[in-house]
């Protein structure tokens, strides 16, 4: 559009739009007025434009198909535009506060699923210290990214975009991985192609650009091309009607793609002194090894609900984009990759029994990895032994077992007080015979009985220098 177009139209609004008229004036009375001031009219229609909310216009098309758009509300008056203001910018704060973004290819009732099992509500961000908030915002996470999510999102949209098609098979590497135990290679695997993807949805891959310039590039592309949309690629509407806060109003998926980039510049690659969050996920932790902070298991799904946000941008940054907005249907594809899924599960109880069993067995030391330091396994044997057969066998001559204690980590053991005919006795169950003298001392203060799972190993240099009854568990009957 021409300078001198563009200054007859805008005087076509403002003398309309200042008199209030627009919400009444009449086709025939506007093309007057654009013929007196020599605007040559092709078309003149009546029109809606808009994506949440459709608000009234009149659509002109002039000379070389340049067309505009004249609201026929004022922002001031559409009542649900002003309404929404002040509620959008809390829904801001809060994904702030939580340090993430509204999760998309999902519907509201998967998001508010989200909310319950991790107790928060959008508001909660305006009394809560931001660390409790992300503590609890931790369970969100394996809610809404779940098998129904994750599998039918990788292995169906994933593998029908520009950006990101190439990665699927690494993708689901990082799926099989992350199920089969290796948790935090799983997310080490995954890191490393986000910024891939983002060179390439905003094909300057060559450009020597920081992270965050490369971010905003994206995203003003993303939001160029939704606007477009947004007023029905017309050339002109007047500037109050595009602005960002006022897009971020009317219009849903620039406010979600606002909150996506807003998260990448100030949590993802946001510099390691100036970052703030609980969840150690972020570029520069990973790729400078500055902190381990970053192996919090909950990445995963953080890795893999990001990778899906950038798969939603594509759909609005690369007009050549064929990625629907919408959760797939799952087909075979999607079947296949959940069996492969699950038999990863099932061969990882499997294999944990296995390894357990030969460990206690074998007095055989657990070989900590750093997604799993066996503790989890290891308490719940614990308990199960203590409660199925110590606790049993105790009853079963007529004591009345209290004092249930946990499992404790450090030195790997639990107790139990029994009581019997006025005479009380402490029993401690080890995890193995091959423990810490020290942790033996120390149980010997309070228990009668010391017992351990397996057979005796080295049972004489363990136990060195205790006076009460130490033995393996199968071997031990209760006292009567």
């Amino acid at each position: 559009m021409s300078e001198q177009q563009l200054r007859k139209i805008k005087g076509v609004w403002c003398k309309f739009n200042n008199q209030s008229r627009m919400s009444t004036i009449t086709l025939d009375e506007v093309r007057i007025c654009c013929i007196k001031r020599g605007v040559e009219i092709i078309e003149i229609e009546e029109c809606t434009f808009g994506f949440n909310l459709s608000i009234p216009a009149i659509k002109i098309t002039i000379v070389n198909n340049v067309t505009t758009l004249l609201p026929r509300q004022k922002l001031s008056e559409i009542q649900i535009y002003q309404n929404n203001i002040i509620p959008f910018q809390k829904q801001e704060e809060f994904w702030a506060k939580v340090d993430w973004f509204a999760p998309v290819f999902m519907n509201r009732e998967q998001i508010d699923e989200g909310f319950k099992v991790a107790n928060l509500k959008i508001g909660y961000h305006e009394f809560l210290p931001k660390e409790e908030l992300q503590k609890r915002f931790q369970e969100f996470f394996p809610t809404v990214y779940n098998f129904s999510n994750i599998i039918p999102i990788t292995v169906q949209t994933f593998s029908d975009s520009i950006a990101i098609s190439k990665h699927v098979p690494l993708i689901k590497e990082s799926i099989l991985a992350f199920y089969s135990g290796m948790r935090v290679a799983s997310i080490a695997s995954l890191i490393p192609m986000i910024e891939d993807i983002l060179n390439t949805i905003i094909e300057d891959s060559f450009e020597n650009l920081d992270l965050k310039t490369k971010v905003d590039r994206c995203i003003k592309r993303a939001k160029e091309n939704i606007k477009h949309d947004h007023i029905l690629g017309a050339d002109w509407i007047p500037e109050e009607y595009v602005q960002d806060d006022v897009l971020k109003v009317m219009n849903e998926r620039i406010r979600i793609i606002e909150l996506i980039g807003n998260w990448l510049k100030n949590s993802f690659y946001e510099n390691t002194e100036n970052y703030q969050n609980t969840s150690g996920f972020n570029r520069h932790f990973f790729a400078h090894a500055k902190s381990e902070i970053w192996q919090n298991q909950s990445n995963f799904f953080r890795a893999m609900g990001l990778i899906q946000a950038l798969a939603f941008i594509e759909c609005f940054a690369m007009k050549e984009s064929k990625l629907s907005i919408f959760p797939p249907t799952p087909d075979i594809r999607s079947e296949s990759f959940r069996n492969d899924v699950f038999a990863c599960l099932n061969l990882q109880v499997i294999k944990n029994t296995l390894l357990q069993q030969l460990q206690i067995n074998g007095c055989l030391p657990f070989n900590p990895t750093a997604s799993d330091d066996g503790w989890l396994d290891r308490s719940a044997t614990l308990s199960t032994k203590m409660n199925d057969e110590i606790v049993k066998s105790l009853r079963d001559n007529g004591w009345q077992c209290h004092s249930f204690g946990q499992p404790v980590k450090s030195g790997e053991y639990i107790t139990v007080r029994a009581s019997k005919l006025g005479k009380e006795i402490g029993i401690a169950l080890l995890y193995s015979c091959a423990t810490d003298n020290k942790v033996y001392k120390e149980l010997e203060v309070t228990n009668d009985y010391i017992l351990y799972q397996g057979a005796p190993y080295r049972q004489e240099s363990f136990a060195y220098g205790i006076n009460k009854y130490v033995g393996p568990l199968n071997a031990w009957l209760a006292p009567d």
